[in-house]
């Protein structure tokens, strides 16, 4: 288990010059305060006010409560939480209700038009949002929505009408064909194709304390009759809010102490103090309890990823949508595969291996300072801290795609990445583009029974992910292609 180092500044050049050893913090969370984690109640972000005003008014106009917010359906006075242009323009747009799916490749989609007044919760703010509203799983006409890039782009084909049978299983808040942004007239062109309801898909990492032991109960009674309908969403609060990173207060609020609460930036193991963060800002690629889900819901303070979900597959030396041939996140929420690679690059003990992201970026504050909406200083002012004079010119790791060539459907194999600020894998090569493993870095498990002389047999895995396939009697390799070795 690794753990943080604690040095005062008053002290480091001291202990240094005497030649000791520094002081190794105590284990936090204690084992009382984890308990509390997982098994006090969630109480909601109102709940913190009294007491911590300062912080809570920083918060309240944060981007992490914008996650998700209340649509039309739950009040007239919520219609202004989907963008003003979409609102004009809505009897323009298809905004259709994507039901079920018929298989991998198409979905069907509801030929009624969803109006305002139907939409019940809005995902996102800040950069797009979704719309959801609500669906009981009866059957209807609907066209077909089919995908001929993996799941990149939609298309509805609304020449030809089918008879779709309905679905229990599906019902709940269910997402429209549509992916807006809040520049008037701007849109993902590539359309929406996720059938899942929200419940059942991703909730848990909009919102704080969802139960969903609670959703799954209420789904197996609905299916049955036992109840009227999914309109529930089983949540603490509906955004992002104090207990995500903190855990659950029901015992703090009614005696507040510094013992029965987790501050974050005290935790001494670094895999738990990465999470309070990775939890949610992550691409996961199976849950371990639901295969619908995409988050990891459930998951409290101190828990395991590997316990929760698979994080999304690497291809060494060939690459996929979500990763390029070196380790290099794709997409969205994969900054923590990027910085959990810094402990093969450069070494476990390694600060960048070691930091969390509350060590540079301003949970509390996000987007409120206009200028500079993300971190807790400057960008020059947050690398300067350790590189010195050098701030601007290491500042250039952060953007995966400068230098390389470009990635697209189905040419995944370049070390293509993120976009300029977006990439955290903090290692360059010797050209000075952002650069993730080499291939006598990269990691592969052999499937049970497999063949070692077959590259079928021989899986992708990630470095930190070593030891949990060995532990399952897998053979793991590290190298460039061990099926010639």
């Amino acid at each position: 288990m690794k753990k943080h180092v604690v040095v005062t500044a008053a002290v480091s050049a001291l202990l240094i010059g005497m030649g000791a050893l520094p002081v190794i913090a105590a284990e936090y969370p204690s084992p009382k305060q984890s308990e509390i984690a997982h098994t006090a109640k969630y109480v909601g972000g109102e709940a913190c006010k009294e007491c911590h005003g300062d912080l809570h008014a920083k918060w309240k106009t944060s981007w992490h409560t914008l996650k998700a917010t209340e649509g039309p359906a739950m009040g007239k006075q919520h219609e202004k939480n989907i963008f003003e242009w979409v609102r004009r323009d809505w009897d323009k747009l298809d905004t259709y209700m994507i039901l079920d799916q018929k298989d991998k490749t198409t979905n069907y989609v509801w030929t009624k038009k969803i109006s305002p007044q139907e939409v019940g919760y809005v995902v996102g703010q800040i950069r797009k949002q979704r719309y959801l509203a609500y669906y009981d799983g009866s059957p209807g006409e609907a066209w077909l929505q089919t995908t001929k890039d993996g799941g990149i782009s939609w298309t509805i084909d609304k020449s030809v009408t089918v008879k779709f049978d309905g679905n229990k299983d599906r019902a709940g808040w269910k997402f429209l064909a549509l992916e807006m942004k809040p520049k008037d007239g701007q849109m993902n062109k590539n359309y929406y194709g996720e059938y899942r309801s929200w419940q059942e898909r991703c909730i848990g990492c909009h919102t704080t304390g969802f139960d969903n032991k609670a959703w799954d109960q209420a789904k197996a009674d609905f299916k049955v009759g036992k109840r009227k309908d999914l309109k529930d969403i089983f949540v603490a609060d509906l955004r992002v809010s104090c207990e995500m990173c903190h855990g659950p207060g029901g015992v703090h609020v009614k005696d507040p102490g510094k013992e029965n609460i987790i501050l974050p930036t005290k935790i001494t193991d670094t895999a738990a103090r990465q999470m309070i963060c990775t939890q949610c800002h992550t691409r996961p690629d199976k849950n371990a309890h639901s295969p619908l889900a995409q988050d990891l819901r459930g998951y409290r303070i101190g828990d395991k990823y590997e316990d929760f979900a698979s994080y999304t597959r690497p291809n060494w030396g060939k690459g996929n949508r979500q990763v390029s041939i070196d380790g290099k996140g794709r997409r969205d929420h994969q900054m923590d595969m990027d910085v959990k690679l810094s402990a093969t690059i450069k070494g476990e003990h390694s600060l960048h291996a070691s930091m969390a992201c509350f060590d540079c970026h301003d949970s509390h504050n996000i987007g409120n300072n206009k200028e500079n909406p993300r971190l807790i200083k400057s960008k020059v002012e947050t690398c300067a801290a350790c590189h010195k004079g050098k701030a601007e010119a290491v500042l250039k790791v952060l953007d995966g795609q400068k230098g390389w060539e470009k990635a697209s459907y189905p040419n995944w194999n370049t070390e293509y990445g993120r976009a300029a600020n977006n990439q955290h894998i903090f290692n360059f090569d010797e050209q000075g583009r952002s650069f993730g493993l080499n291939p006598s870095q990269y990691h592969w498990a052999l499937k049970k029974d497999g063949d070692a002389k077959k590259e079928a047999d021989w899986q992708a895995v990630w470095p930190w992910e070593k030891a949990g396939f060995e532990q399952k009697g897998m053979k793991v390799v590290v190298g460039a292609k061990p099926w010639e070795m």
